[in-house]
């Protein structure tokens, strides 16, 4: 196994993306997934207006936007061109510039899961994700978070049919697995700190720029 540092070293490389293979014997699900890019930033909270409702002074903070842009591909059976995918799943992995306090120190890493619904075939799509900022708060004891300094690297996995289809990752998958599968003893992985858009105040922005998730 890497060190950790050498494994540190390797959160700056960019751009590794492989699909998995199904084990010899199974079916290969109908749709085809590419994932064509992936940006990390801040995005502040958004100030709303609502009527008939005292307003409330308050300041935006900064959340951390995932905005995954893919697109897929369907047989024609399945309506090809104009068909429509009904849902798959998407976790996505975002690697903190943060250790544990353990010995020997972990990086932490922030895990979520989106149910997409409703992809269109042969056209961009998007995914957005939200880290909160009193997650980040809670773990970096700052209140100002950038993704520039406080986030290292980052992971997309895509399920359809109870199979990997597409994966991409800002650290090399070298060994024919994705890094939160090959070193997970160098990992602290935190479970469901990775919201998807509608368990945040932008559920009500950005119209239909991002494909339809299922209420959690």
């Amino acid at each position: 196994m890497k060190s950790l540092s050498l494994l540190l070293a390797s959160l700056l490389v960019t751009g590794a993306v492989q699909a998995q293979a199904p084990a010899t014997g199974e079916k290969l699900p109908g749709v085809k997934v590419r994932v064509k890019g992936v940006e990390v930033e801040e995005q502040q909270t958004p100030m709303l207006q609502a009527s008939n409702v005292k307003m409330k002074r308050w300041n935006p903070k900064n959340w951390i936007e995932i905005d995954v842009e893919f697109d897929i591909k369907l047989p024609e059976s399945a309506g090809g061109r104009k068909g429509t995918y009904g849902g798959m799943t998407m976790n996505l992995y975002v690697v903190l510039q943060h250790m544990t306090k353990e010995s020997p120190p972990k990086r932490e890493v922030l895990t979520g899961t989106l149910e997409l619904l409703d992809i269109p075939a042969d056209e961009p799509c998007h995914a957005l994700a939200y880290i909160s900022p009193a997650t980040l708060k809670s773990i970096f004891q700052k209140d100002f978070v950038t993704a520039s300094s406080d986030i290292q690297g980052w992971g997309v996995e895509f399920i359809a049919e109870g199979q990997v289809v597409a994966t991409k990752s800002s650290i090399p998958m070298k060994s024919g697995k994705p890094w939160w599968e090959e070193n997970k003893d160098a990992f602290a992985m935190m479970p469901n700190m990775v919201l998807n858009k509608m368990q945040t105040p932008f559920a009500a922005v950005f119209g239909d720029y991002d494909v339809p998730v299922r209420v959690k």
